[in-house]
């Protein structure tokens, strides 16, 4: 039913001669007229979407609520703060950042249309989000289904045709798809796997995008967003060149004090006594995240919050910027910012339970790999990584205060890796604690096997500030080489020591060789050997242990920079380590070939140390044989566990092997 309104031949505005002409006027509305021209009151975005936006991909469908996950509430309201016009987040994944956009998306269909492009970083990814993320959001709404013209054709992957605007899905790689389409808005999902490029002759994706925004200039906005990668990736370029930057504080909801939450502040079982099968699991990332044993703890009150009791901290939580302290909606309208950028880690996601970051962290001790995910999907963080040392000088910057073969009371095992050369062995001894935080305490050259022997099983070294003393506990020796002093290959001389030597004379030691190929992890155990390399039957086999070295290479050199930067988990080194040492652990470097995979070189003749190095690492990892240093139990003194930090082991019945 059309509506009339009738116009008062007295209206002053209206012209007398048009009045006297066709007498009284009556203005007739159609339904679709009187829908633009009614008034609606305007309303935060993050209202908005608790009113219209209908959840359906969602292990929680149904009405969204913000009580849900209460920090995009602060992102959705400020992409629509009038001076704002780029929006930069940095987080991890599946954390609802890009639900936010979405309704972002859905607001401005209904109270501020304009022409939109979503650039994806390729092009299955963006007809995905089209069918599964887009298309769902508008039918599932019944304000938003109201503006489908009802046409197939208007609903492609490719293309949204609404009655007032087009929403277009684009990707990366192709500039045809980003190209020719001015907008108002515009979304550049998950940035970090952009190529650089897009297409041969174009500039990056992201700035192709911003130059489709042109014509909207002082209307438009932008969003950038996605889980961090490395320091030069677009997200974090985005993120550092912002002019404000805020962070998600929480509220304790034991002494109400608000505060950053810090992954340092994740806590998690540290029990000394072992399990049914003689290990002690409690460290395990898999039991601490399959038994949910990690918490969290005020640093204030000391108070314990469950994953529940962070999610209320989570719920009375502000956005706050990092440099003056400002709350979000405070800082927008004293300053008026245009580029903003939103920064928040996985802990504080009701998605993510608190165990599962502090199991990504442990298991980032022993792979790089594993903790550069720490990095990037779990603090939301770019990864930064010193690779190699330039200076024999910086190497020794790692040393500390311990002297040499002396261990430090906080070590729970020492490991040995040997390299065998045709006249002699060189060997370096490390002392390692159960969080990986590890010294060098010896290294040298060998001359023959009884000295190997007397190194291994007859040594043993004082423990700083106690009257213990510690051996051996593993070893690795590389089986690699060729022709030794008795004719023999020098492997196959290895071999048959170890067959006589590496158990039941107290430390284990276990024969390794480098693989020629990359492994999926950084050990690997593969089936005995029944014969020597010439032929001669080895009667019960004998071990040995692949070794993907450049992986280990990677880890010594991540750990030596820890150290130069007093930071944790780090290899340091003693107080009198020697230039000639320095000189070996940078005779490799790390290339990029034509190819762009990157390799360990071999740039100088003497590489011995380093591959030491290696070995001691690899022996204290828990993929070695029987797990790593960190299963193993304190130091025990009078039949009693020592309580505070590991003081060490005691000399006799010290430990699995």
């Amino acid at each position: 039913m059309q509506s009339a309104i009738h116009i008062p031949s007295t209206s002053p505005w209206f012209p007398g001669a048009l009045r006297d002409a066709v007498g009284p006027v009556r203005f007739v509305f159609s339904p679709p007229e009187k829908k633009i021209l009614r008034k609606r009151k305007r309303i935060r975005p993050s209202r908005w979407c608790e009113e219209h936006r209908v959840v359906t991909m969602s292990v929680l469908p149904g009405k969204w609520k913000n009580s849900v996950t209460p920090y995009l509430a602060g992102i959705m309201d400020a992409s629509f703060f009038p001076s704002v016009r780029e929006i930069t987040i940095c987080a991890p994944p599946q954390s609802g950042k890009s639900e936010s956009i979405i309704n972002c998306i859905g607001y401005a269909i209904d109270s501020a249309p304009g022409p939109l492009i979503m650039v994806y970083p390729d092009e299955d990814t963006a007809k995905l989000n089209s069918e599964d993320r887009v298309k769902p959001m508008i039918r599932s709404s019944r304000r938003l289904k109201t503006y489908m013209t009802g046409l197939d054709d208007d609903m492609s992957r490719k293309r949204i045709n609404l009655q007032h605007m087009p929403i277009y899905f684009a990707w990366a790689r192709s500039p045809a798809s980003i190209a020719n389409k001015p907008c108002r808005y515009a979304v550049s999902e998950e940035v970090d796997k952009y190529p650089p490029t897009s297409g041969k002759r174009e500039t990056s994706p992201i700035l192709l995008t911003k130059a489709r925004l042109t014509t909207y200039r002082g209307q438009e906005k932008h969003w950038i967003i996605s889980t961090p990668t490395i320091t030069t990736g677009p997200v974090w370029v985005s993120y550092s060149a912002a002019q404000v930057r805020f962070d998600y504080w929480v509220t304790c909801p034991t002494c109400g004090t608000p505060q950053l939450m810090e992954f340092r502040q994740i806590k998690w079982a540290h029990k000394t006594e072992l399990d049914g099968d003689g290990r002690c699991h409690s460290e395990d990332p898999e039991t601490i995240e399959a038994r949910g044993l990690a918490w969290y703890e005020c640093p204030h009150c000391m108070a314990t919050w469950s994953d529940y009791d962070r999610d209320l901290a989570v719920r009375r939580g502000h956005w706050q910027d990092r440099e003056m302290g400002l709350e979000l909606s405070e800082y927008l309208r004293t300053y008026q910012p245009q580029k903003i950028a939103f920064h928040y880690p996985s802990w504080i996601s009701p998605f993510v339970p608190l165990a599962d970051p502090a199991a990504s962290f442990l298991r980032g001790l022993n792979d790089l790999t594993e903790f550069k995910d720490f990095h990037n999907k779990h603090a939301a963080e770019p990864w930064k990584q010193i690779i190699v040392t330039t200076t024999r000088d910086r190497i020794l910057t790692a040393r500390c205060e311990l002297p040499p073969q002396t261990v430090p009371p906080e070590a729970v095992a020492l490991t040995a890796g040997i390299d065998r050369q045709k006249y002699g062995f060189w060997f370096v001894v490390r002392a390692w604690a159960r969080d990986y935080t590890s010294w060098l305490i010896h290294y040298g050259y060998l001359g023959i096997w009884e000295e190997v022997e007397d190194l291994l099983f007859k040594n043993y070294y004082p423990v700083r500030d106690t009257d213990r003393q510690i051996p051996i506990w593993r070893a690795a020796i590389d089986t690699g080489g060729s022709e030794g002093e008795s004719g023999m290959s020098m492997t196959e001389e290895t071999y048959w020591w170890l067959r006589y030597n590496a158990v039941g004379r107290g430390c284990r030691v276990w024969g390794s060789k480098g693989s020629s190929r990359s492994l999926a992890s950084k050990i690997s155990i593969g089936k005995p050997l029944d014969k020597t390399p010439s032929g001669r039957p080895i009667p019960g086999g004998l071990q040995i242990i692949s070794l993907d070295t450049d992986k280990l290479k990677d880890a010594f050199h991540y750990r030596l920079s820890q150290a130069i930067e007093q930071l944790p988990h780090a290899a340091y080194l003693h107080a009198e380590t020697g230039k000639e040492y320095a000189v070996q652990i940078l005779a490799e470097e790390k290339q990029r070939d034509p190819q762009g995979i990157e390799r360990w070189v071999q740039v100088k003749s003497d590489n011995h140390l380093l591959d030491c190095e290696c070995l001691c690492a690899a022996c204290a990892d828990p993929e070695w044989p029987g797990g790593g240093v960190n299963l193993l139990r304190p130091f025990v003194e009078n039949g009693k566990s020592s309580d505070g930090p590991v003081t060490g082991i005691a000399r006799s019945g010290w430990m699995q092997r």
